[in-house]
């Protein structure tokens, strides 16, 4: 017998045609996702209402028989042969006794096989689901609304999740409602002529403890009444629990239906970029996109903050984590997704995005951000379409600028700032041959570009607001304070400069201020990284039309 059902455990396992029914079914009566499901649940849905509607009317008398005859039949053998799909569906038995075949036991193996059907066939749903087949509790089929309409099965789903609380909640119900029940007993019984049995008692505490109160039972002694005010009050704070972890499941569950609603409507667009992270830098890159009319950008953002703000920006927003391989799997169903970006400034949670993206779909388009160069070997790793390093971008586009405008037109250059956003570009031009003058306010910055081999450094008294007296050439203000560029440019007019100031931002909500204080030309790190993201995004989708 045990030979028998190895065998067929691997026949049905190498069965493409059981197989391919078992998933229909699977994804007809589970996946909210599949196209025909939809109309499934509303036959399932109008069968319950049937089934009750006759069931109310059958009171009245009024109800043909044959209505009846098909309540009690066709419509019960529906419900029951669903039930026995669902549990068909629960788990893979055969699977499990092929891949257990030389691992455990005869008896082990029969043993997990029905612990993993029992374990089914008693969860809430189930028993439901049992329940409402038999006609005498017909009106449980009412529950049974939750497999159908997606919004209420995961309310349910929600209030599972809080099942310790609501285990405890029970416990702490049937405590207080035995212990007050018992003393009001004790104390009214004999004395009270509406208290006549201790089930009178229970039914009086459970009443006052939430709230109800209906009156039929009242205290009548001093104690009696004490009683009652202590329940009425632990009765308030019992509610006040129940209130605050039914609102915390169903915020969790809100959110999680805004974002499968967000993810239907994504199905819907057409070249579909997803931004993962809506700072500076995605901000820019989906006006950018939103701007040329040919992708629709797509955030994915975890701040609540931020995700507002996309909202507020007219964009679709996903409010979750982006390493979520649930939502990424989602996501790619109708493979209208033309590139990925992950935009965050910690290259951990950027390579972890990556990594995870190519996991669920390894011909999927993802292009990063990269925060650290020393870290491009692990980026390459994880089979990256595309890097940008944003500071890598302005550099390279600020070098050429500034070494054909000094070449062409035969200008000095000066730096305010050797910082982050110029130590490379000087660098550049110094191996050029292109001499630049730095000016710097910090004694450590000053003496990294002495360390550098830069002759032409010059330290300015911060404290006297001292201002160096250039009248012409190119100034470049490159200061890790934004504000200390909006000083040196307008201090500089002010000083009568009428060359040219360019100015290296990373903080786009100062560029205004720039311009105002006399910037030419400004280069900003987000703008040009931008820029290079759609640019990449473009050559891609060229790439394979051709």
């Amino acid at each position: 017998m045990h030979d028998f059902i190895v065998k067929l455990s691997h026949k049905i396992d190498s069965s493409v045609r059981y197989q391919k029914i078992k998933s229909f079914f699977r994804s007809l009566l589970e996946d909210i996702n599949y196209p025909y499901k939809k109309y499934f649940d509303a036959f399932m849905i109008m069968l319950i209402v049937l089934s009750i509607a006759i069931l109310i009317l059958s009171k009245t008398g009024k109800v043909p028989e044959w209505l009846v005859e098909f309540d009690l039949y066709f419509v019960t053998a529906i419900f029951a042969v669903e039930y026995l799909l669902r549990l068909w569906i629960s788990h893979d038995i055969h699977k499990y006794l092929v891949a257990s075949a030389s691992d455990t036991s005869s008896s082990e193996r029969y043993w997990a096989v029905l612990r993993s059907k029992l374990r089914y066939m008693i969860s809430l749903p189930a028993l439901i689901d049992l329940i409402a087949i038999f006609p005498k509790f017909r009106i449980l089929r009412l529950l049974k609304l939750y497999h159908y309409m997606h919004g209420a099965s995961s309310l349910f789903n929600a209030l599972l999740k809080k099942r310790f609380e609501f285990v405890f909640l029970g416990y702490m119900l049937l405590g207080v409602t035995f212990t007050f029940g018992s003393i009001f007993y004790l104390l009214e019984f004999g004395i009270n002529q509406a208290l006549g049995s201790y089930l009178d008692a229970i039914y009086w505490a459970l009443v006052t403890i939430s709230t109800v109160g209906y009156g039929d039972i009242a205290p009548v002694t001093e104690l009696g009444k004490i009683v009652s005010m202590f329940g009425i009050i632990f009765g308030i704070a019992m509610i006040s629990f129940v209130t605050s972890v039914m609102v915390s499941a169903f915020s969790e569950r809100f959110s999680e239906l805004r974002n499968q609603d967000s993810i239907n409507h994504v199905h819907k667009m057409h070249n579909v970029v997803i931004i993962n992270g809506y700072g500076h830098l995605g901000t820019t890159i989906a006006k950018k996109l939103k701007i040329q009319k040919i992708y629709e950008p797509v955030i994915i953002e975890d701040d609540e903050t931020k995700a507002n703000k996309a909202q507020q920006d007219g964009y679709q927003v996903i409010h979750a984590d982006g390493s979520s391989a649930k939502m990424v799997k989602t996501l790619y169903k109708r493979g209208n997704i033309a590139a990925m970006l992950t935009l965050s400034s910690s290259d951990i949670n950027n390579i972890y995005f990556i990594l995870n993206a190519k996991s669920i779909q390894s011909d999927s388009v993802v292009y990063a951000r990269m925060n650290q160069v020393e870290l491009r070997p692990q980026y390459e790793a994880t089979k990256v379409d595309g890097l940008v390093e944003p500071y890598d971008v302005i550099d390279t586009r600020a070098f050429h600028y500034l070494k054909k405008h000094s070449e062409e037109e035969k200008k000095s250059i000066s730096f305010f700032g050797y910082t982050h956003k110029s130590d490379h570009i000087c660098k550049m031009l110094k191996e050029e041959g292109i001499e630049v003058t730095i000016y710097e306010i910090g004694n450590e910055s000053y003496e990294a570009a002495k360390d550098d081999g830069f002759t032409n450094v010059i330290l300015i008294d911060k404290k006297n607001s001292e201002t160096p007296d250039i009248k012409d050439g190119i100034a470049v203000c490159a200061m890790n304070d934004e504000a200390l560029n909006v000083y040196y440019s307008i201090t500089l007019r002010a000083n009568g400069f009428k060359d040219e100031i360019v100015a290296l931002s990373d903080t786009k909500e100062d560029n205004r201020k720039l311009l105002l204080a006399g910037v030419s030309k400004i280069f900003d790190m987000y703008d040009e990284s931008a820029s290079q993201f759609v640019e990449m995004i473009e050559n891609n989708v060229k790439r394979v039309e051709r």
